[in-house]
């Protein structure tokens, strides 16, 4: 089959984008075609995928938006096509991969009664209801258990087009072997001493994913533990963020890393993944960190978290948001023994399944209509 796969821009380092090039390629794998249809490709093309850039137009996000969905109607029926499959919301699609969290559910329950009448809001909702309204025909494959009761609250959708992947994380993050002598050559590599504690933050996305609650933890721990550093890797503006670490004197030792690709390196590397999120479909890093042996401190805003408190990998903080409970927990587990965390790593990279979504899906696109 000829699979075509859509989505507003691609990007290196976005979750999605990596999750939409693992389905890819399991699809090629298994005989297939894939080419992709964006608005825009940053980075190195693949030798293995078609891109297609679509013409867009628009001034702004939602509008260039708009202006791709627009046109993919068209560029789709002079490719061949079989099946069309969605990485962002829009109307048409044959099947929707649901990376984003419910939109509907942001606008109404996160902003003010204005922001729904913004044409951006409402752009983006009348988006979400192509693909999930009752009278639609898109197949939706889910990647977060909660977040099917919140769609089926805003739209109904039925039980029949709803369809729960395993998470599909990469298997290089699992801890090497010689596990203790890798990590003291990367933190000699990167001049870490160590004695130093190495606090991850990694994600694009800095204030959904809570980069300014992760810099307050921080900025606590470092009062303690004055040889400690906060490792930003992502793509992001950082601008109030860095305004922040300065405000709360800890600028020095808070680094902006920028995109990373060896992030596995960091992960064995480092003492604790740190990940506050204000709302997250899944949070793929969370399981990346725990199959690397670190511990996580998350909250419940993120659809994985509770395999964190399911495998005792760390601490979920729970709603309502307490800042202090936070910081706490970074001090906390910072000053704990670290073999524990990677002894329950190792097991639960053992015996979970954690890494098949990638095959899973493409196993679904073939036989979804069949």
């Amino acid at each position: 089959m000829h699979f075509g796969f859509a989505l507003f821009k691609f990007f290196p380092f976005g979750g999605l984008q990596r999750d939409m090039l693992a389905i890819a390629r399991a699809c090629i794998e298994r005989d297939h075609r894939v080419t992709v249809f964006c608005g825009k490709w940053e980075g190195e093309r693949p030798d293995d995928i078609a891109v297609v850039e679509v013409p867009v137009a628009g001034l702004t996000n939602h509008a260039r938006d708009r202006s791709f969905a627009d046109a993919l109607p068209a560029a789709v029926a002079a490719s061949d096509i079989d099946r069309l499959v969605g990485f962002n919301k829009m109307p048409g699609l044959d099947v929707y991969y649901a990376a984003d969290s419910c939109f509907a559910a942001k606008i109404y329950e996160e902003r003010g009664a204005y922001y729904r009448f913004l044409p951006r809001a409402r752009q983006y909702q009348r988006m979400e209801e192509a693909v999930f309204s009752p009278s639609a025909a898109t197949q939706v494959l889910l990647i977060s258990e909660p977040e099917k009761a919140v769609y089926q609250q805003y739209y109904n959708t039925p039980d029949n087009r709803l369809h729960l992947l395993p998470p599909g994380i990469r298997r290089d993050r699992i801890m090497p072997d010689h596990y203790n002598e890798r990590r003291a050559l990367l933190r000699k590599k990167f001049d870490w001493q160590d004695d130093e504690t190495l606090v991850l933050f990694v994600g694009s996305g800095f204030r959904t994913k809570g980069l300014d609650r992760a810099i307050r933890a921080f900025s606590e721990l470092k009062a303690s533990r004055p040889k400690s550093r906060l490792l930003i890797l992502g793509k992001d503006r950082a601008e109030k963020f860095v305004k922040l670490a300065t405000q709360l004197g800890v600028s020095e030792s808070v680094e902006f890393l920028g995109g990373v690709d060896a992030v596995s390196e960091y992960l064995w590397a480092g003492d604790v993944l740190l990940h506050p999120a204000y709302r997250e479909n899944t949070g793929t890093v969370l399981l990346e960190a725990m199959v690397a042996g670190l511990p996580v401190i998350t909250t419940d805003a993120c659809g994985y978290a509770r395999y964190v408190k399911e495998q005792d990998m760390g601490a979920v903080i729970e709603r309502p948001f307490d800042q202090a409970l936070l910081d706490t927990a970074l001090k906390s587990i910072v000053e704990a023994r670290a073999e524990p965390w990677r002894e329950r790593g190792r097991h639960f990279a053992e015996t979970s399944d954690i890494f098949s979504m990638p095959q899973r899906a493409a196993e679904f696109l073939e036989k979804a209509y069949d």
